[in-house]
């Protein structure tokens, strides 16, 4: 990657994070990262409520990423810290000194993972080329946690990762590149993060490569009747529970028998 061709990324600091951070900063090497970390008790980031049901899932969230992440996160910790330009804290997205690093690096692309959401003023300042990596799959579900509630509302099919142009509104721009996600049997809503994770790597790298070979690219948008969006405030341990219960008594295995294929942007 050139001069021309800048890349910074702006994410969330979780192991996944890391994961795909570190895998998309190997690829080029003219890139950087910016930070926004997470608060310390990671259920903090998704609900107020605190009860057993609710450690016990963020507790598997831990397991999970320290199972496929933490071990490639450790041998690159120091090549991720040489990468790295500015750490904020979660929500302080949308700064003066967020803005005067991002003109002080003066990328070409920024790539968003797993951040707050970018206010139009901000996102005007900036005046570049803003995709996000989605962790799911749009228009069909949008906003925070999508390939949970794909589980809770029995449509694992609409699971999956896509990359988008970043606008003001939630999860809105147009469509670059989309992946939908393979189940195996004994999966669950962690695993498949994990999985996600790993997939939407490549996904994000495929985006950037078109877009360098394509600069004028817009994008595509699907028109569908199917259009949820969730929210943090939406996601409680009653969800949790059903999920689990579903999970038990089949949702995932009955969907591996009859995998259903949807309409997405593919690269």
């Amino acid at each position: 990657m050139n001069k021309k061709n800048k890349i910074l990324i702006i994410s969330g600091d979780l192991l996944k994070h890391k994961y795909v951070a570190i895998k998309i900063l190997k690829k080029f090497q003219n890139s950087n990262i910016i930070f926004e970390k997470y608060p310390k008790n990671v259920s903090q980031n998704y609900t107020k409520q605190k009860s057993k049901v609710i450690f016990n899932h963020f507790k598997k969230v831990k397991y999970y990423e320290k199972k496929y992440f933490q071990i490639f996160c450790k041998k690159n910790s120091n090549f991720l810290k040489k990468k790295t330009s500015l750490k904020i804290k979660k929500g302080k997205l949308n700064t003066k000194k967020v803005l005067s690093k991002i003109k002080q690096i003066n990328p070409n692309f920024i790539i968003l993972n797993a951040t707050s959401l970018l206010k139009k003023k901000f996102i005007n300042l900036v005046n570049k080329k803003i995709i996000n990596i989605h962790a799911g799959l749009i228009p069909y579900y949008r906003g925070a946690g999508c390939n949970v509630w794909t589980f809770y509302n029995k449509e694992l099919e609409y699971t999956g990762i896509s990359t988008h142009y970043v606008n003001d509104k939630i999860d809105d721009g147009k469509i670059l590149f989309q992946i939908q996600t393979n189940f195996k049997r004994n999966d669950n809503t962690h695993s498949i993060g994990c999985k996600n994770a790993k997939s939407s790597v490549q996904l994000a790298i495929n985006t950037i490569k078109y877009l360098k070979k394509y600069p004028n690219y817009s994008g595509k948008k699907i028109l569908s009747k199917k259009n949820k969006i969730y929210y943090k405030k939406d996601f409680n341990e009653k969800v949790i529970i059903k999920i689990n219960k579903m999970i038990d008594e089949g949702l995932v295995k009955n969907y591996c028998l009859n995998p259903k294929k949807i309409k997405i942007i593919k690269y």
